[in-house]
C-alpha cells in the first residue's frame, strides 16, 4: 500500500513540475528553464547522497559507470529536459504528457530488437492506444483571441509541428537513459540516489559550458525573479518526483508502480485546467486522448512477461 502511495505522489509531483515549467516558459525560453531546474537538481541530490550515505560509496562504481551516468544524465536532464519544455512551450503541457507514454513502447522495441524480448497480442494492442492517444489531440489550431486590460489580444496558439517534434525527441533522450543507467549500476542497484548526483552533475557542467557563448548568458540573465521562482519549483518537484518514485521502486513491484506513474497525464490535465488555463488548450479530444494513452500503457505494462 505505501508503495502505491509513493508512486501516486510521484506522478502527481511531476504534474507540479510540468504546470509550473509551463507558466515559467510563458515568459522564458526553454533552454533557461532546463538551466535553472538541472542546477537546482543538484544541490538537493547531493543532500540525498549525504543522507542516505551513499556519496560515501562513490568507490564502488568503476570508471566505465561515471561515464555511462554522465551520459545518461546529459541525454536525459540535458537534452531530453530541454526537448521536454521546448515541448511544454509549444503545445502545453496536458498534449505532451501522452506524448511521454511513448518512451514504454520504445522501450520494449529497444527489447525486442536488442535483447530479443518477445510481443505478445496484448501489448500490440498496448501500443496501438499509446499511439493513437497522442494521434487523436492533433487538430487544427487558429489563433483565438481574448479580451484584456490593454484590449483584444491572441491567447495561447498551438504549434503542433515543433511540439511534437520535440515531444517525440524527448522520448528517445528520456527511453535511451534508463539503459545507460542500469548498465552503470549492474550489481549496485542501491546506489540509485548516488547515480543520480553523478548524472545531474554532468549534465549541469554541460550546461554551464554553454554560457561560454554570450547570447546564452544574456538569456539566462534575462529571466525576471518570478520566472526563475517559477522553474526553481519545477525543479524541486522534479526531484522530489524522483525520490519518490525510488521509494515507490523499493516497496511494490515495477508491473504495478511503472502503470501508476502514467495517472501524471491525467494529474497534468486537471492542474492544467485548474491552474493554466489560459495557457493550456483543452478540448475533448485532448482529453479523449490522454484516456486512451494512459490505457493503452496500463494495458501494455500488465500484458509485458515478467
Amino acid at each position: 500500500m505505501l508503495g502505491v502511495i509513493f508512486a501516486l505522489v510521484s506522478s502527481f509531483s511531476f504534474s507540479l513540475n510540468s504546470v509550473l515549467a509551463r507558466r515559467g516558459l510563458a515568459r522564458a525560453a526553454a533552454s533557461a528553464g532546463a538551466f535553472v531546474t538541472v542546477m537546482i537538481g543538484v544541490p538537493m541530490f547531493l543532500i540525498a547522497a549525504l543522507v542516505t550515505g551513499q556519496l560515501f560509496d562513490a568507490g564502488e562504481v568503476p570508471l566505465t559507470g561515471y561515464v555511462q551516468l554522465s551520459a545518461a544524465g546529459i541525454l536525459h536532464f540535458g537534452l531530453g529536459r530541454y526537448c521536454n519544455y521546448r515541448a511544454i512551450s509549444a503545445i502545453g503541457a496536458t498534449r505532451t504528457g501522452p506524448v511521454q507514454a511513448l518512451t514504454i513502447p520504445y522501450a520494449v522495441l529497444i527489447a525486442f530488437l536488442f535483447l530479443g524480448e518477445t510481443i505478445n497480442p496484448a501489448m500490440a494492442g498496448g501500443i496501438a492506444l499509446v499511439l493513437v492517444g497522442p494521434a487523436m489531440m492533433v487538430e487544427r489550431a487558429p489563433v483565438r483571441a481574448v479580451q484584456g486590460a490593454s484590449g483584444t489580444r491572441p491567447a495561447f496558439e498551438l504549434r503542433q509541428g515543433e511540439g511534437y517534434l520535440f515531444a517525440g525527441l524527448s522520448v528517445a533522450f528520456y527511453g535511451t537513459s534508463p539503459i545507460l543507467i542500469r548498465a552503470a549500476l549492474a550489481g549496485n542497484t542501491d546506489l540509485a540516489v548516488l547515480g543520480g548526483l553523478v548524472a545531474y552533475t554532468a549534465a549541469a557542467g554541460a550546461l554551464i559550458a554553454t554560457l561560454v557563448v554570450p547570447a546564452r548568458r544574456e538569456l539566462i540573465g534575462a529571466m525576471r525573479f518570478g520566472t526563475v521562482r517559477l522553474f526553481l519549483g519545477a525543479g524541486f518537484f522534479v526531484f522530489a518526483a524522483q525520490m519518490f518514485r525510488f521509494i515507490a521502486l523499493s516497496l511494490a513491484p515495477v508491473a504495478l508502480i511503472t502503470p501508476l506513474m502514467r495517472t501524471g497525464a491525467v494529474f497534468t490535465l486537471g492542474l492544467s485546467w485548474a491552474i493554466n488555463r489560459h495557457l493550456e488548450k483543452i478540448t475533448w479530444r485532448v482529453v479523449a486522448g490522454i484516456l486512451v494513452s494512459v490505457a493503452g500503457a496500463v494495458v501494455l505494462i500488465i500484458a509485458r512477461p515478467t
